[in-house]
């Protein structure tokens, strides 16, 4: 089983996200790896153009500029290529396979240089040298955005063929069949706060029975719904590993969330709202890395944001590059400067029932941040994996595109952030406090016009009227509302 290795006092940098490998030297110097990728692309940049001057005065008074710009391409990449493995990403094995990614990105940027360069030359009239230069700008953004999305990206699948302690930030990929053994098995709370989830219920409930995880206990609790949710739930009362619960009307969605994890008697949790889906390995992969990491209180998996039909919209979204093992107080201050929940919905997280309890479980003083701000409270008693791999499917529906939703989101989360550079300056600053809030501001503009124009996916029944439930929250929407 692959191990993450332990942080150190500050948070530990990381290669952009689906690269794998120890945090080379500039990375832990700029702690930013946009900065330090940005770094070694304008050095390569400036070496690049120091081989085409040096090549111009040689090579090219016989053969031409042409030929000026092969040789410098040739020497230029195997250069860059050098610089990005040994000082940023430092990534092992695949040498040649990386290689050959890394001629393909510059290839197309050679492609546009031998394209503009004939052109501004023959066409402008302008020096070959002085070309090259307007050309520069274009094939930087090109390759740095090949570099980061391709070049020396490590596939999950690919996580488990190293053994060097450099690229045990990954986490163990399953097979079919549970890989752990059965006595590293600890039981495993799956809670369901329900509420008139007729719609999507049995689909929810059946994506964790289908878990390779095998030691779980699943409580499901009905907030008193109106619809048929009781009736699909009772038809899982026979399974001797489910649980099944009432809770009466009235005190919002705490009043449920509480009810069904307090209920829960696993060493681990994780809630699943009443349409969200879990895909069959995330309880397997998150389990795996709190065995492996003692200190961890919360791990998160990315998702995939799916409509009313399963089909995804928006695939592999969240953690934003905190992949691997983190300080806590390091993942919450992230979430704040991202201005969003990065996270994901209560189906991407597993926790320690323990940590949960010891907050005070679930918290709602600001409602629509009810998963958020618990996870915060929890991530300050201990440590964070993210799991790349999108692991859970977050349903988008049509009660969520209001825009008096989208401003009470915004408003709560610019005020829970204030609340927590207050009470925690240590872990947020007055500078993310302003990014963070910033931010929240722009995500609430896009999440509105994103919802209206995917509002025909949203429901199964698409003359469907969309009605805003106040206690579907969240930054994004909670998903177990009540009669008050």
């Amino acid at each position: 089983m692959m191990t993450v290795s332990a942080p150190s006092d500050r948070e530990l940098p990381h290669p952009p996200a689906g690269m794998q490998g120890e945090a080379g030297p500039l990375l832990r110097l700029f702690r930013n790896q946009k900065i330090a990728f940005l770094f070694v692309g304008a050095t390569n940049t400036v070496i690049g153009f120091a081989f085409f001057v040096g090549f111009e005065f040689t090579i090219g008074r016989l053969w031409g500029y042409l030929a000026t710009l092969a040789f410098a391409h040739v020497f230029s990449v195997l250069c860059a290529f050098f610089l990005y493995r040994r000082f940023v990403f430092r990534v092992r094995g695949h040498v040649w396979r990386d290689l050959a990614r890394f001629e393909v990105v510059y290839l197309i940027s050679l492609a546009i240089n031998f394209a503009l360069l004939p052109l501004l030359v023959e066409v402008g009239k302008i020096p070959p040298i002085p070309s090259q230069a307007l050309i520069v700008f274009v094939t930087t953004m090109v390759s740095f955005f090949g570099h980061r999305s391709f070049s020396f990206r490590r596939s999950a699948a690919k996580s488990t063929e190293s053994t060097t302690d450099s690229e045990a930030t990954g986490v163990q990929m399953h097979q079919k069949h549970s890989n752990l053994p059965e006595r590293s098995r600890p039981l495993v709370s799956v809670v369901v706060p329900a509420y008139n989830n007729a719609e999507y219920l049995e689909e929810t409930i059946e994506s964790v029975l289908a878990q390779t995880y095998e030691n779980l206990e699943i409580v499901i609790a009905d907030h008193s719904s109106t619809d048929r949710t009781l009736e699909i739930m009772n038809r899982y009362a026979g399974l001797s590993n489910v649980k099944l619960l009432s809770t009466e009307a009235g005190g919002g969605a705490l009043r449920n969330w509480n009810r069904v994890s307090q209920a829960a008697t696993g060493e681990y949790i994780k809630l699943v709202c009443g349409d969200d889906l879990l895909y069959p390995w995330i309880i397997e992969e998150q389990v795996s890395q709190f065995l492996a990491n003692p200190s961890v209180v919360l791990v998160a998996s990315s998702r995939d944001i799916v409509d009313a039909h399963n089909k995804p919209l928006v695939r592999n979204r969240g953690i934003a590059g905190m992949t691997g093992l983190h300080r806590g107080a390091a993942a919450a201050r992230k979430t704040v400067r991202e201005g969003t929940n990065i996270f994901g919905e209560p189906g991407c997280v597993l926790m320690r029932r323990a940590s949960l309890e010891a907050v005070g479980w679930w918290d709602s003083r600001f409602p629509y941040l009810i998963d958020e701000a618990t996870y915060i409270r929890v991530l300050l008693t201990g440590d964070f994996v993210g799991i790349k791999r999108s692991s859970a499917g977050f349903r988008v529906s049509d009660s969520q595109w209001s825009v008096r939703l989208a401003k009470q989101q915004v408003e709560q989360a610019t005020g829970f952030h204030r609340w927590l550079a207050t009470s925690r300056p240590d872990v947020v600053s007055s500078l993310d406090l302003r990014v963070g809030n910033a931010r929240a501001r722009l995500t609430s503009a896009q999440r509105r016009l994103a919802y209206v124009y995917l509002s025909r996916r949203m429901s199964r029944t698409n003359d469907r009227i969309a009605v805003m439930r106040p206690e579907r929250s969240s930054a994004s929407k909670q998903k177990d509302g009540s009669r008050s």
